[in-house]
């Protein structure tokens, strides 16, 4: 690929390739940006384009035995890390065993190693120890192995310490454009444009994170099972009773296997509610996220049967629990918590009765 192709983010990555071509690569790196907007993509193609062994205008060839090598994800100078069984925050062993570990060793194969850290606010938060993990990064940023590159991943810059901000380049991303990979997943997979479009925003935009929802069958079938079980809960929410609601909360939950997957079905959910509240208005489907398909439908169902303003407090409800979703100690009570909520603000205030069903007095 390149960075010379990396549609998504044609600003980040072209300031990095101009970086290279001057010799002025920095020794930190903060890539900062919505989750699934491409920042791990371009931290890759970043390590191909440094490590290559037969450059173009500061660009990875793309065929030389590196380029092969970081693509597969087997270059022994390039190292990801991310929280172990996707944790909200890294073990201290992991800190301490892996990261300091790898951080100093030096060159395998090329000039340069690249530590890239994902969610990298996570170590802020590591394993009850607030300090451990800033600390960390702060002791990698001031005693730095001359021939490492840290790269560091976040969706919440304003997390990490200003110590830590300060010693690295600021590389910004922009939230993703989906229609282009709404039309590549169509077109490489088969999908109904709808199925594309919800995978597309299930995954942030992140065409890998995309690709690896729906390149495989059985993959895919799981993707379409949460797709159906998250719909049903925005058709229904706002007439259920407490069972009710537990029960669609479950649904929910086991499909959304891990913490990634649930922020991006909550996003869906967010898009739901703001089309409704669009489709209230009069808008047209130009600006709609899903102007097609099943989505569309819960979209107008709610239009009909709720204000916009509602609809509106609906989407922010969803979108503050997307912002929590890793405060919390399991998948299953963010969303119970959110649909009790969502159930009282849907509800007419006629319908909130007692007994069996929910109460919002």
């Amino acid at each position: 690929m390149g960075l010379n192709h990396c549609e998504g983010q044609p600003y980040a990555a072209g300031s990095l390739r101009r970086a290279l071509e001057r010799g002025r690569m920095a020794q930190a790196y903060l890539f900062a940006g919505p989750e699934g907007c491409g920042k791990r993509l371009v931290a890759r193609e970043l390590a191909k384009a440094v490590l290559c062994e037969a450059p173009v205008s500061g660009d990875a060839c793309g065929t030389c035995r590196s380029c092969r090598l970081v693509e597969s994800g087997s270059h022994p100078d390039v190292e990801f890390f991310r929280p172990e069984g996707g944790k909200a925050s890294y073990p201290v062993r992991q800190l301490r065993e892996e990261i300091r570990r790898c951080a100093y060793l030096k060159p395998a194969l090329g000039p340069r190693r690249f530590i890239v850290i994902e969610r990298a606010e996570a170590l802020v938060r590591s394993s009850g120890a607030r300090n451990e993990g800033a600390d960390t990064l702060l002791k990698l940023l001031e005693e730095p192995a001359p021939q490492t590159c840290l790269v560091l991943l976040t969706s919440r810059p304003e997390v990490l310490p200003e110590t830590v901000r300060s010693r690295c380049q600021l590389v910004r991303f922009r939230p993703p454009p989906v229609g282009a990979l709404v039309s590549d997943l169509v077109r490489e997979y088969g999908l109904e444009e709808a199925e594309a479009r919800f995978a597309a925003y299930v995954s942030g935009g992140d065409p890998e994170s995309a690709a690896g929802l729906v390149a495989r069958r059985k993959e895919r079938k799981f993707l379409l099972s949460l797709r159906d079980r998250l719909l049903s809960a925005a058709r229904l929410l706002g007439t259920m009773s407490y069972p009710e609601l537990f029960e669609a909360a479950a649904a929910v939950e086991s499909h959304a296997r891990d913490w990634g997957l649930l922020s991006g079905a909550l996003g869906v959910l967010s898009l739901i509610y703001r089309d409704g509240a669009l489709r209230g208005l009069g808008a047209g489907e130009r600006v709609l996220a899903f102007p097609a398909g099943a989505e569309a439908e819960a979209a107008g169902e709610l239009a009909g049967r709720h204000a916009p303003e509602v609809l509106v407090a609906a989407a922010r409800r969803v979108l503050k629990a997307q912002g929590d979703a890793r405060r919390y100690p399991a998948r299953l009570l963010l969303l119970e918590v959110l649909f009790i909520d969502l159930e009282c603000i849907l509800r007419a205030p006629a319908d909130r009765r007692e007994g069996g069903e929910v109460s919002c007095s």
